[in-house]
């Protein structure tokens, strides 16, 4: 038997949703972690928890140099990087 298909609805109990925060922060991490040493891609990762704690994620190098590179690119490009983001998050 599989899992169940959780609604996707806000948590409101603030234990809970800390909880879950945790959990599914660990597992994004891990999952930028296995695409940018599978892909050899450059990954910038920005998350701010419910309590408003940083927690912040590049392959190689500083967040600050994957964001300056995305500020750089021309608009067309920048949007459709952008669209994948919204998509991913």
């Amino acid at each position: 038997m599989g899992r169940k298909r959780l609604l996707m609805k806000r948590i409101d109990n603030p234990c809970s949703l800390q909880i879950t925060y945790s959990k599914r922060r660990e597992g994004i991490l891990k999952k930028a972690t296995e695409l940018s040493m599978l892909c050899d891609t450059d990954i910038g990762l920005l998350m701010f928890s419910p309590t408003g704690r940083l927690t912040s994620y590049a392959h190689r190098g500083r967040i600050e140099d994957i964001f300056l590179r995305y500020i750089d690119q021309p608009g067309e490009i920048k949007g459709c990087v952008l669209l994948n983001i919204i998509l991913v998050s």
